[in-house]
Protein backbone atom coordinates (compact mmCIF):
# COMPACT_ATOMS: atom_id res chain seq x y z
CA UNK A 1 0.00 0.00 0.00
CA UNK A 2 1.14 3.53 -1.34
CA UNK A 3 0.49 6.60 0.61
CA UNK A 4 -1.04 7.86 -2.51
CA UNK A 5 -3.77 5.30 -1.68
CA UNK A 6 -4.22 6.51 1.95
CA UNK A 7 -6.10 9.94 0.66
CA UNK A 8 -9.22 9.50 -1.95
CA UNK A 9 -8.94 11.03 -5.16
CA UNK A 10 -9.16 15.05 -4.95
CA UNK A 11 -9.03 15.26 -1.12
CA UNK A 12 -5.01 16.05 -1.31
CA UNK A 13 -5.83 18.14 -4.04
CA UNK A 14 -5.71 22.14 -2.09
CA UNK A 15 -5.78 24.20 -5.89
CA UNK A 16 -3.95 27.01 -7.03
CA UNK A 17 -3.50 30.22 -4.86
CA UNK A 18 -6.95 32.47 -5.05
CA UNK A 19 -6.45 35.67 -6.49
CA UNK A 20 -9.12 38.49 -5.65
CA UNK A 21 -11.63 39.59 -8.78
CA UNK A 22 -13.01 42.40 -9.70
CA UNK A 23 -15.60 43.01 -12.45
CA UNK A 24 -14.62 39.87 -13.97
CA UNK A 25 -10.77 40.67 -14.13
CA UNK A 26 -8.54 38.39 -11.88
CA UNK A 27 -5.84 40.48 -10.33
CA UNK A 28 -2.87 38.08 -10.89
CA UNK A 29 0.36 39.53 -10.17
CA UNK A 30 1.54 39.92 -13.49
CA UNK A 31 -1.59 42.16 -13.83
CA UNK A 32 -1.56 44.06 -10.67
CA UNK A 33 2.32 44.96 -11.34
CA UNK A 34 0.68 46.61 -14.77
CA UNK A 35 -1.48 48.50 -12.42
CA UNK A 36 0.62 49.58 -10.38
CA UNK A 37 2.92 50.76 -12.91
CA UNK A 38 0.25 52.65 -14.74
CA UNK A 39 -0.63 54.10 -11.43
CA UNK A 40 2.97 55.02 -10.54
CA UNK A 41 3.18 56.87 -14.06
CA UNK A 42 -0.21 58.53 -13.61
CA UNK A 43 0.86 59.38 -10.29
CA UNK A 44 4.16 61.40 -11.68
CA UNK A 45 2.15 62.71 -14.28
CA UNK A 46 0.02 64.24 -11.74
CA UNK A 47 3.07 65.50 -9.81
CA UNK A 48 4.48 66.93 -12.83
CA UNK A 49 1.73 68.60 -13.75
CA UNK A 50 0.39 70.03 -10.28
CA UNK A 51 4.17 70.61 -8.44
CA UNK A 52 7.19 70.30 -11.26
CA UNK A 53 5.99 71.99 -13.79
CA UNK A 54 5.44 75.50 -11.66
CA UNK A 55 8.52 74.66 -10.29
CA UNK A 56 9.93 74.95 -13.28
CA UNK A 57 8.40 77.57 -15.15
CA UNK A 58 9.34 79.58 -12.25
CA UNK A 59 13.36 78.40 -12.38
CA UNK A 60 12.60 79.59 -16.41
CA UNK A 61 11.34 83.03 -14.41
CA UNK A 62 14.20 83.46 -12.44
CA UNK A 63 16.55 82.41 -15.38
CA UNK A 64 14.82 84.88 -17.46
CA UNK A 65 14.86 87.96 -15.17
CA UNK A 66 18.64 87.06 -13.82
CA UNK A 67 19.83 87.25 -17.46
CA UNK A 68 17.64 90.23 -17.43
CA UNK A 69 19.88 92.01 -14.83
CA UNK A 70 22.79 90.81 -15.82
CA UNK A 71 22.17 92.03 -19.31
CA UNK A 72 21.11 95.50 -17.46
CA UNK A 73 24.56 95.65 -15.13
CA UNK A 74 26.46 94.42 -18.34
CA UNK A 75 24.87 97.80 -19.73
CA UNK A 76 25.23 100.43 -17.15
CA UNK A 77 28.88 98.85 -17.13
CA UNK A 78 29.47 99.90 -20.71
CA UNK A 79 27.42 103.48 -19.99
CA UNK A 80 29.94 103.68 -17.44
CA UNK A 81 32.88 103.51 -19.42
CA UNK A 82 31.58 105.40 -22.19
CA UNK A 83 31.20 108.32 -19.51
CA UNK A 84 34.78 107.68 -18.03
CA UNK A 85 36.45 107.50 -21.61
CA UNK A 86 34.48 111.03 -22.09
CA UNK A 87 35.68 112.41 -19.30
CA UNK A 88 39.00 111.05 -20.50
CA UNK A 89 38.51 112.98 -23.54
CA UNK A 90 37.12 116.13 -21.79
CA UNK A 91 40.59 116.38 -19.41
CA UNK A 92 42.57 115.69 -22.15
CA UNK A 93 40.91 118.39 -24.45
CA UNK A 94 41.38 120.84 -21.71
CA UNK A 95 44.94 119.89 -21.20
CA UNK A 96 45.93 120.28 -24.41
CA UNK A 97 43.45 123.85 -24.91
CA UNK A 98 45.59 125.10 -21.33
CA UNK A 99 49.21 123.94 -23.08
CA UNK A 100 48.37 125.34 -26.47
CA UNK A 101 46.84 128.76 -24.61
CA UNK A 102 50.38 128.97 -23.24
CA UNK A 103 52.53 129.00 -26.29
CA UNK A 104 50.29 132.38 -26.95
CA UNK A 105 50.72 135.57 -25.23
CA UNK A 106 48.48 137.10 -22.91
CA UNK A 107 47.79 140.55 -22.06
CA UNK A 108 50.33 141.15 -19.51
CA UNK A 109 53.15 140.13 -21.77
CA UNK A 110 51.86 142.51 -24.54
CA UNK A 111 51.64 144.92 -22.39
CA UNK A 112 55.78 144.76 -21.74
CA UNK A 113 55.99 143.22 -24.94
CA UNK A 114 57.36 146.80 -26.04
CA UNK A 115 59.67 146.64 -22.80
CA UNK A 116 61.26 143.14 -23.85
CA UNK A 117 61.69 144.16 -27.37
CA UNK A 118 63.66 147.59 -26.48
CA UNK A 119 65.72 145.88 -24.07
CA UNK A 120 66.82 143.02 -26.49
CA UNK A 121 67.41 145.76 -29.22
CA UNK A 122 69.58 147.62 -26.32
CA UNK A 123 71.38 144.78 -25.17
CA UNK A 124 72.73 144.29 -29.06
CA UNK A 125 73.63 147.41 -29.21
CA UNK A 126 71.43 148.26 -32.42
CA UNK A 127 68.89 150.92 -32.56
CA UNK A 128 65.41 150.75 -32.02
CA UNK A 129 63.58 153.30 -34.81
CA UNK A 130 59.88 151.94 -34.67
CA UNK A 131 57.49 150.55 -32.54
CA UNK A 132 53.86 151.64 -33.34
CA UNK A 133 50.88 149.86 -32.83
CA UNK A 134 48.88 149.02 -35.94
CA UNK A 135 45.44 149.87 -34.34
CA UNK A 136 43.14 149.05 -37.80
CA UNK A 137 44.75 145.67 -38.14
CA UNK A 138 44.70 144.90 -34.34
CA UNK A 139 41.38 143.10 -33.16
CA UNK A 140 39.61 140.00 -32.54
CA UNK A 141 40.61 137.61 -35.37
CA UNK A 142 38.07 136.95 -37.70
CA UNK A 143 39.90 136.68 -41.15
CA UNK A 144 40.69 132.97 -41.03
CA UNK A 145 44.25 133.80 -41.46
CA UNK A 146 45.37 131.37 -38.89
CA UNK A 147 42.16 128.73 -39.49
CA UNK A 148 38.53 129.35 -39.22
CA UNK A 149 38.92 127.27 -36.31
CA UNK A 150 40.68 130.12 -34.39
CA UNK A 151 38.18 132.98 -36.01
CA UNK A 152 36.76 134.59 -32.47
CA UNK A 153 39.00 132.78 -29.70
CA UNK A 154 42.42 135.38 -30.42
CA UNK A 155 42.74 138.91 -30.83
CA UNK A 156 45.78 140.45 -32.13
CA UNK A 157 48.32 143.26 -31.58
CA UNK A 158 49.64 144.50 -34.65
CA UNK A 159 52.81 146.42 -34.17
CA UNK A 160 54.80 148.30 -36.82
CA UNK A 161 58.73 147.48 -36.10
CA UNK A 162 62.04 148.88 -37.45
CA UNK A 163 65.65 148.94 -35.89
CA UNK A 164 69.27 149.08 -37.57
CA UNK A 165 72.71 147.35 -36.74
CA UNK A 166 74.56 145.39 -38.35
CA UNK A 167 74.19 141.68 -39.17
CA UNK A 168 75.12 139.96 -36.25
CA UNK A 169 73.00 142.48 -34.19
CA UNK A 170 70.30 141.59 -36.37
CA UNK A 171 70.59 138.15 -36.04
CA UNK A 172 70.88 138.23 -32.68
CA UNK A 173 68.12 140.15 -32.33
CA UNK A 174 66.13 137.97 -34.77
CA UNK A 175 67.24 134.72 -32.54
CA UNK A 176 65.80 136.79 -29.30
CA UNK A 177 62.64 137.62 -30.30
CA UNK A 178 62.16 133.53 -31.66
CA UNK A 179 62.95 132.80 -27.74
CA UNK A 180 60.47 134.82 -26.24
CA UNK A 181 57.88 132.98 -24.54
CA UNK A 182 54.97 133.77 -26.73
CA UNK A 183 53.88 133.20 -30.29
CA UNK A 184 54.80 136.12 -32.37
CA UNK A 185 54.52 136.30 -36.25
CA UNK A 186 56.67 138.43 -38.28
CA UNK A 187 55.36 139.35 -41.70
CA UNK A 188 56.24 141.70 -44.89
CA UNK A 189 59.54 141.52 -43.37
CA UNK A 190 62.40 143.86 -45.48
CA UNK A 191 65.76 144.42 -45.37
CA UNK A 192 67.88 147.42 -46.65
CA UNK A 193 71.31 147.67 -46.36
CA UNK A 194 72.61 151.07 -45.48
CA UNK A 195 74.61 153.39 -47.41
CA UNK A 196 77.97 153.43 -45.25
CA UNK A 197 79.08 157.20 -45.00
CA UNK A 198 82.11 156.24 -43.17
CA UNK A 199 85.33 156.29 -42.56
CA UNK A 200 86.45 153.47 -45.56
CA UNK A 201 89.86 153.01 -43.71
CA UNK A 202 87.66 151.54 -41.02
CA UNK A 203 86.55 148.75 -42.93
CA UNK A 204 82.30 148.31 -43.51
CA UNK A 205 80.20 148.46 -40.98
CA UNK A 206 77.19 146.57 -43.04
CA UNK A 207 74.25 148.78 -41.19
CA UNK A 208 71.35 147.06 -42.09
CA UNK A 209 67.63 148.49 -41.36
CA UNK A 210 64.98 145.94 -41.18
CA UNK A 211 61.19 146.59 -41.34
CA UNK A 212 58.21 144.00 -40.57
CA UNK A 213 55.18 143.84 -38.50
CA UNK A 214 54.93 142.09 -35.28
CA UNK A 215 51.93 140.13 -34.74
CA UNK A 216 51.19 138.64 -31.07
CA UNK A 217 47.82 136.78 -30.30
CA UNK A 218 45.97 136.18 -27.29
CA UNK A 219 43.23 134.15 -27.04
CA UNK A 220 39.81 135.35 -25.66
CA UNK A 221 37.80 134.20 -22.55
CA UNK A 222 34.78 132.86 -22.47
CA UNK A 223 33.05 135.66 -22.39
CA UNK A 224 34.71 138.03 -25.00
CA UNK A 225 34.74 134.66 -27.54
CA UNK A 226 30.94 134.21 -26.90
CA UNK A 227 30.65 137.86 -27.40
CA UNK A 228 32.92 137.87 -30.67
CA UNK A 229 30.63 134.77 -32.00
CA UNK A 230 27.30 136.46 -31.71
CA UNK A 231 28.21 139.99 -33.02
CA UNK A 232 29.64 138.06 -35.90
CA UNK A 233 26.36 135.77 -36.56
CA UNK A 234 24.35 138.94 -36.24
CA UNK A 235 26.57 140.48 -38.73
CA UNK A 236 26.10 137.21 -41.09
CA UNK A 237 22.26 137.66 -40.15
CA UNK A 238 21.97 141.44 -41.77
CA UNK A 239 24.46 140.50 -44.33
CA UNK A 240 21.86 140.53 -47.52
CA UNK A 241 22.51 137.46 -49.65
CA UNK A 242 23.91 137.75 -53.07
CA UNK A 243 21.83 139.37 -55.86
CA UNK A 244 19.29 140.62 -52.84
CA UNK A 245 18.61 143.90 -52.50
CA UNK A 246 20.52 145.75 -49.27
CA UNK A 247 17.99 146.66 -46.72
CA UNK A 248 16.84 150.22 -46.26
Amino acid sequence: MTISDRFPPGEGDFGGPAYPTAFGVTFTPSISGVLIGLAGVALAGWMAVNFIGPKLSEMQGLRDRIAEKEQSLQQKQQTVREVQNIIARVNEAKAKNTEVRGLFSNQQALDTLLLDLNRIIVSSKAELQKFTPDYATSGILADGSLGSELNNKLKRQVTDVAFEGNFNQTLEIMRAIDRLQTVLVLRDFKMELKADSSDKSAGPKNIVTSNFKLYAYVPLSEEESAAAAKAAAAAAAAKPADGAPAPN
